[in-house]
């Protein structure tokens, strides 16, 4: 199973030494005027534990509360067997996170009147055809970033993980026939979702994706550890580096570029600092890069994924359902909403979620496939929440 596909399906060494800088804990946990939840030093704790429980290399997270960085931490080092150790500057891939950048670029085009969300994908890929003439016709900008293309999910990831370019891909959809009609059902696509990267330069009248992200997101939330690309990896001086598990144990990997031709599904690179300040603007807090009508925009939730969440986090509310939104995933329970994404690629599983309603956000980043995002979001939420 590819890597990315993991992710979409996954929904939601010993003990190196901890760097962590965490506010003073104080009571009344999430407060309006209290920036430090009162058990941060416990989250800490339960990263700690879940890393090395599992023996992952390294990792790093940050929390943002009522529009401050009220937390950062790492743990480890960035490549097994060699001492360099992460800290909240060191840079990890994204992978499907990346998706979030590509839905503020989009909303932010809409909010300039330079795209419209019903807008034809043939207007910016003339090329692209479907099996069907008209679902190629009916196929908007919407309908991808949503996740909501009613094709086959996955759809020629494999040709891609094989070598190929998505303009070399793209000519095989017109194989392909709907599921459902656009618009009416989910189904994660990571090749089509490239396609948005044109959208976005097109429309903007840019050179390309990659510098239209830097322009409009990474410079303005001085994000500057942050990058696009494959290139832009492997410049970063502070970087992690990929493991996968051989033989009981984890072992450093070479990057691999295949996922980074897609980078509008999953190019980003950025660390755990520089999440949180992505994390003040989705939170509201950067209104000149993300207004709150952006913000809005980018927070509904436009296709089903599940009826009922089966995860023990949301088994105490009435109603808990899953959902796609304009790049972000969408939980809604009991009239409440929690917006994540994660993403898993070739050694790398990040994390990523915040609350509006609490005014709170965390990401989580390691540098192994390891399942360890997910226990520690759990107990972060259940925190939030109650």
């Amino acid at each position: 199973m590819n890597r990315l596909m993991l992710a979409a399906c996954c929904c939601l060494q010993l003990a190196f030494s901890l760097g962590v800088t965490a506010a003073t804990a104080a009571a009344s946990p999430l407060s309006k005027g209290n920036t430090a939840p009162a058990w941060l030093d416990r989250f800490d704790q339960q990263f700690r534990h879940h890393l090395a429980q599992q023996q992952v290399p390294g990792g790093a997270y940050a929390i943002v509360h009522a529009g401050k960085i009220v937390a950062t931490g790492a743990y480890g080092v960035r490549e097994q067997g060699k001492p360099a150790k992460v800290n909240a500057d060191t840079v990890f891939r994204l992978a499907s996170v990346s998706k979030t950048f590509t839905g503020a670029l989009l909303v932010q085009q809409v909010a300039r009147r330079q795209l419209q969300w019903s807008t034809p994908l043939r207007q910016f890929i003339p090329s692209l055809q479907l099996g069907n003439p008209r679902a190629t016709n009916a196929l908007t900008v919407e309908h991808v970033l949503t996740q909501s293309s009613g094709l086959m999910p996955h759809a020629f990831e494999n040709l891609l993980e094989a070598g190929q370019t998505p303009q070399q891909i793209l000519p095989k959809f017109r194989k392909l026939t709907n599921l459902c009609p656009a618009g009416s059902c989910y189904s994660y696509q990571n090749v089509l979702f490239s396609t948005l990267a044109d959208v976005a330069a097109q429309s903007a009248r840019t050179a390309s994706y990659e510098q239209l992200l830097v322009q409009r997101l990474l410079r303005p939330l001085q994000m500057t550890a942050s990058s696009v690309g494959y290139a832009g990896y492997l410049a970063s001086t502070n970087k992690a580096s990929p493991h996968r598990k051989q033989a009981g144990q984890w072992q450093a990997l070479s990057v691999q570029p295949e996922f980074y031709r897609v980078n509008a599904a999953a190019g980003v690179n950025a660390s755990a600092r520089d999440m949180a300040l992505y994390l003040l603007a989705m939170t509201g807090h950067r209104p000149q890069v993300l207004s709150a009508d952006m913000l809005a925009q980018l927070r509904v939730p436009k296709v089903l994924v599940a009826k009922q969440l089966k995860w023990p986090l949301w088994q105490q509310f009435k109603q808990a359902s899953g959902w796609y939104g304009r790049g972000w995933r969408v939980v809604q329970f009991d009239q409440h909403q929690l917006y994540y994404h994660g993403g898993v690629v070739d050694g790398f599983r990040p994390y990523v979620a915040y609350s509006a309603e609490h005014d709170i956000g965390v990401v989580l980043l390691t540098n192994a496939e390891a399942d360890v995002t997910g226990d520690i979001a759990k107990w972060f939420w259940q925190q939030v929440l109650g």
